[in-house]
């Protein structure tokens, strides 16, 4: 029985390796593949539209993250911490929906609505203001997730209720109590939201257009040059690939250990 439960144990083990194994590679790969024509790939590196695709791809991210988590985290306290009609709706809606919309029809609807022809007559197509909105609703939604399941917990270990009887009104509590409690979660949402703001592609493509210097991002650039332009399109991807990643990894070491 030992025997069988041990060899079991190793088909886990084989089974989580093999998507290890397949993950990794896929991200592996394009450094692998970059090392055949390294000198043309780091020339392209230094190109006017791979830099300022870099550029705007970075800045477009750290503005939708600010947004994120401006608007983001009251509404985390607003889900975690009150109950009411629709909730379950509300919180489909803004959290999961958007993490599983398809971004090309993300992208029509924001140029239906914010469009030329927007009924609400403002036209933000084909600018920066557009870029930041594409990937505000793709990756706002991490910043909205993890810090909602840090208020509940707080909720829920009856520290706000401490305080509310103490004489603290609502908003003091927020500030005292669940904002320091949770700058893990919210710095957590920030990285994954950055991250996911900086591979958003469908939205930006049909809402903010291919302008280079003006609303052309890493993603979109590798999508309209990737068939023509190799060299280049690989330089832009190793650099968007490698700025996600070192952002991941710097931010995972500052978080404690448990």
């Amino acid at each position: 029985m030992k025997l069988d439960s041990r060899h079991a144990i190793w088909g886990l083990y084989l089974l989580s390796a093999l998507l290890v194994i397949f993950s990794v590679s896929i991200i592996l790969y394009q450094y692998v593949a970059a090392l055949g024509s390294w000198s043309a790939v780091l020339a392209a590196m230094g190109e006017f539209r791979v830099l300022s695709a870099l550029e705007l791809s970075i800045t477009s991210s750290i503005a939708a993250t600010g947004l994120a988590i401006l608007l983001g985290v009251p509404l985390a306290y607003l889900l975690a911490t009150r109950d009411f009609a629709y909730k379950l709706l509300l919180e489909t809606l803004v959290i999961d929906v958007p993490q599983t919309f398809p971004p090309i029809a993300e992208g029509i609807i924001l140029l239906l609505m914010l469009g030329p022809s927007s009924p609400l007559g403002i036209n933000l197509a084909y600018t920066f203001a557009a870029l930041v909105l594409a990937k505000l609703f793709i990756a706002g939604p991490f910043i909205v997730s993890f810090v909602a399941r840090r208020f509940r917990d707080i909720r829920r270990s009856g520290m706000s209720l401490t305080a509310r009887s103490l004489g603290a009104d609502p908003f003091q509590v927020f500030t005292t109590i669940y904002l320091p409690l949770s700058w893990h979660e919210i710095a957590a949402g920030s990285a994954m939201c950055w991250s996911r703001a900086m591979g958003e592609l469908g939205g930006s493509l049909l809402f903010a257009g291919v302008i280079a210097g003006q609303t052309e991002t890493i993603p979109t650039f590798v999508s309209v040059s990737a068939t023509s332009f190799a060299i280049p399109a690989l330089a832009a991807t190793l650099l968007g690939t490698t700025a996600s990643t070192l952002a991941l990894l710097s931010f995972k070491r500052l978080m404690p250990k448990e």
